[in-house]
């Protein structure tokens, strides 16, 4: 691990790729079963569809993550494994950008390690992972956001305008994958208020 200033242990961000890639191996197993949309799907995919043939499907939740569906569609084919591959990928890096946020918030390492495996073992994680839905790019994100806020607390000045420009960027796609991030996007503006 490596040691951060004026602390005493070790950050576990090796820990933290190590139980993201376990994560993303298991979340792969079987991924393109059944091999038709199921649950929301049936919204999402056909909606993601569309997008390829630019006409607008699904008015009701921003484009972001039906963009990345749709993209994934037009790399790899138009079936089950495609359309939840993205999906998956999101989930296993949101586990990641999970287990840094809490590293940051926290400085401790046992803590950071807890909290990443109750996530990788919560099962609307990962069964969010495993399909074509929102969620998992808006939660993803905005947990990205975080973290990337959170850093920044801890780091020199140039460092700290890049992972705000991050934070931003990573806010900005959440709200743009589904509305219910726009909550979440005040919470960085209220902490330095509250500061």
């Amino acid at each position: 691990g490596v040691r951060t200033k004026g602390e005493g242990e070790c950050d576990p961000r090796g820990w933290c790729a190590a139980i993201a890639f376990a994560f993303l191996a298991l979340a792969l197993v079987r991924l393109g079963i059944p091999g038709k949309p199921y649950f929301d799907e049936t919204h999402y995919v056909p909606a993601a569809q569309k997008l390829l043939g630019l006409i607008p499907a699904n008015r009701e939740h921003p484009l972001f993550a039906k963009e990345v569906i749709a993209a994934s569609i037009s790399l790899l084919g138009n079936h089950a494994l495609a359309w939840r591959l993205p999906s998956a990928l999101a989930g296993a890096f949101g586990l990641f950008a999970f287990g840094r946020l809490v590293w940051h918030v926290s400085h401790r390492r046992p803590a950071t390690i807890f909290a990443l495996l109750l996530l990788a073992t919560t099962f609307l994680w990962f069964v969010q992972s495993r399909i074509a839905m929102l969620d998992v790019f808006t939660a993803t994100l905005a947990i990205v956001g975080l973290w990337q806020f959170t850093a920044t607390l801890h780091e020199e000045h140039k460092r700290a305008r890049a992972r705000f420009a991050l934070a931003g960027t990573a806010m900005g796609l959440a709200m743009a994958s589904k509305w219910s991030a726009v909550p979440l996007a005040i919470m960085p503006g209220l902490a330095f208020l509250a500061l």
